[in-house]
């Protein structure tokens, strides 16, 4: 049920009021509200059932046990050998994902999604109070999806997006500048675990620590990127929110594949190149975009990783162009086993004024027949032959 926005008192005037929205283990929360006899227990979410997949989301349950994603998804099981493995679905998620949106919108169209899971409201103005907003914005989302979030309140993006983090799980925190001098120097953008090593080289070990440093210092240090932490580590982040509608349109679209053990033989890899090929073709035709330029990505035993391209005559976004593509330059690169394979689409344009060829127009089609069964059913529901082998993995 739908409540309305009452008309309190507002925030402070000429301050801006931004919120992040940050979903609370969004892809195991997303599978076990499809599968609530996994409630309360240990789940991982991976992309591929092999041992050489690695972890993309986890339950809580899972993370007491020490379980993170980006972990290996062998090493997770040895932590939680009792939790339950589940496949991925990012179509599942997608549509999960626009309904949060959806309850977002309802509160301002001031949006940036940052990625599949979280978001910036720029809630400036907005007439009621910041962290009452909050309240009603995550009531809204568990009420209408089912989901719990997370929201961090700032004057900024950079603080509310370390309150998100420390509200985490089912949480609401607002953060101002003075909050967060005590801080790992690492929760600030920017600072990963290399800047975060040469900065402890120098004594800073909190936010604070890197805000006795002059900022000709930090330049000096680590360039452009140390004048930029001068104003982080003080709190001063004075980038915009820029609405979904205004945002750029993305690059190129792609999808990875690990294999379980080393691969040579078309046979072994083509199975798997084609359900890559489907994945990022069915990504295209979702968001209203073509292609030109097909890139295969492929990393050999040493780890040693590659790409190869090649422009096609006119943009795409079907599979089986796709896979044509890729499957010549995966025979003229794979002359040695390979542990993962990669399809990428890119120069990428919108597809509502793609010309569709004289002949040959029942892929077409047959694409948009099977677009519609797997939005129902999941990406797996209809596939080519080629990618049999490649889907029972």
């Amino acid at each position: 049920m739908t409540a309305s926005i009452p008309t309190p008192k507002t925030g402070t005037p000429g301050r801006r009021t931004i919120l992040h929205v940050d979903m609370d283990a969004f892809f195991a929360s997303v599978e076990v509200l499809c599968r609530p006899e996994l409630a309360g227990r240990p789940v991982i979410v991976s992309g591929d059932p092999s041992l050489r997949t690695v972890v993309s989301s986890c339950s809580y349950e899972a993370r007491a046990m020490g379980v993170r994603s980006g972990m290996p998804l062998a090493r997770a099981l040895r932590l939680a050998p009792g939790a339950s493995v589940v496949s991925g679905d990012h179509h599942r998620y997608v549509t999960c994902w626009k309904r949060i949106l959806s309850v977002m919108l309802s509160l301002t169209h001031r949006i940036e999604p940052v990625s599949i899971d979280e978001a910036f409201l720029d809630a400036t103005g907005l007439p009621m109070a910041p962290c009452a907003l909050a309240e009603l914005l995550q009531r809204r989302l568990l009420d209408e999806t089912g989901l719990w979030a997370s929201v961090g309140i700032g004057s900024n993006k950079l603080l509310a997006k370390m309150a998100s983090k420390r509200a985490k799980p089912r949480g609401i925190r607002e953060l101002r500048p003075e909050d967060i001098v005590d801080f790992p120097v690492d929760s600030i953008w920017g600072v990963g675990p290399e800047t975060a090593r040469l900065l402890g080289g120098f004594g800073v070990k909190t936010v604070a620590d890197l805000a006795a440093f002059p900022a000709q210092r930090l330049r000096i240090m680590l360039g452009m990127a140390g004048e930029s932490l001068y104003f982080l580590c003080r709190g001063v982040d004075p980038s915009p929110v820029i609405p979904f509608y205004e945002q750029e349109p993305p690059q190129s679209i792609g999808h990875e594949h690990t294999f379980a053990r080393d691969v040579l033989l078309p046979g072994e890899y083509l199975p798997a190149l084609a359900l890559l090929a489907q994945k990022v073709a069915r990504r295209s035709r979702d968001e209203g975009f073509a292609g030109s330029l097909v890139t295969l990505k492929y990393r050999f035993s040493d780890m040693s990783t590659h790409t190869r391209a090649v422009r096609l005559g006119a943009p795409t976004d079907q599979d089986q162009v796709i896979f044509r593509a890729v499957g010549r330059l995966a025979g003229q690169c794979v002359k040695r086993p390979v542990r993962l394979l990669g399809v990428c689409l890119g120069s990428l344009a919108p597809s509502a004024g793609l010309q569709l060829p004289l002949f040959n127009r029942s892929t077409h089609e047959l694409n948009r027949a099977c677009d519609m069964i797997r939005r129902r059913y999941g990406e797996k529901a209809v596939t080519s032959c080629r990618t049999i082998s490649a889907v029972r993995r």
